[in-house]
């Protein structure tokens, strides 16, 4: 094929102009609260003290299969970090921040691993080995999970949009993890280190999330992409919320 005709076959059109990257998030904000408008009725009960044990049970059960699935895939994400191929890892900001994480999940920096520390709330609840194994998830928390992994795998810049900004962002602000923390303490008689981490941990996680993810919407089609997988996501987090609090009534 001449260089000529091969120039035709490549069509040129306008090129799309991203939004504002402040108007970009705060569209995104919008979008998250009219798709999540149902209260999450199973941390407060948990924090209030009024889910019987048998839901805790099992609400644990639901938590442990999150960080068990979603966990090892942390990796691929770290993988497509925009500047992973930077001099050295104190050259990057993308790559150094999420190994850093990972490392933390995985247990070594200061915490435990945090796949442990939920297997060690179930143990705490008396869920031993079997019955955690051979335990069936809502299939709306499967569908949580591997949508956000389907992301992961995508793209850096989708993976950030629903772990990060619509993730570890959002679940900071909720404050699910220090009530969750208290609830247990002080109406169960558990002192449950997963949720003490996380109450602790996620508000930097959160922020630091949202500057990373600043840095990666700048142009319209990462936008366009990355709006879709947080609506994606919220949407079945949505549901997912719906069928917990089901779980009371």
């Amino acid at each position: 094929m001449s260089t000529t005709a091969f120039k035709n076959v490549i069509k040129s059109g306008p090129i799309e102009a991203p939004e504002p990257v402040d108007h970009y998030l705060s569209a995104l904000d919008r979008m998250i609260a009219e798709i999540m408008w149902t209260r999450d009725r199973i941390t407060a009960a948990i924090g209030n003290g009024s889910a019987p044990l048998a839901l805790v049970k099992r609400i644990a059960k639901e938590y442990y299969y999150l960080g068990r699935w979603m966990t090892p895939d942390f990796a691929t994400f770290i993988a497509n970090a925009p500047d992973a191929f930077s001099l050295t890892m104190d050259y990057s900001e993308h790559y150094a921040h999420w190994c850093q994480n990972f490392a933390d999940e995985a247990g070594y920096l200061r915490d435990p691993n945090h796949v442990s520390m939920k297997w060690e709330w179930c143990q705490q609840l008396g869920i031993g080995a079997e019955e955690l194994e051979s335990y069936t998830p809502l299939p709306e928390t499967i569908a949580v999970t591997f949508t956000m992994l389907y992301y992961v795998r995508r793209s850096y810049e989708e993976g950030l949009a629903v772990f990060g900004f619509a993730g570890e962002r959002l679940a900071a602000r909720s404050g699910y993890a220090k009530t969750m923390y208290e609830g247990l303490k002080q109406h169960y008689g558990m002192t449950v280190k997963n949720f003490e981490v996380h109450a602790y941990a996620e508000p930097d996680h959160g922020d630091k999330a949202e500057a990373l993810f600043r840095k990666v919407v700048t142009t319209a089609s990462v936008q366009r992409r990355c709006r879709e997988a947080i609506r994606n996501v919220m949407l079945v987090r949505e549901a997912r919320t719906k069928a917990l609090n089901a779980l009371l009534d």
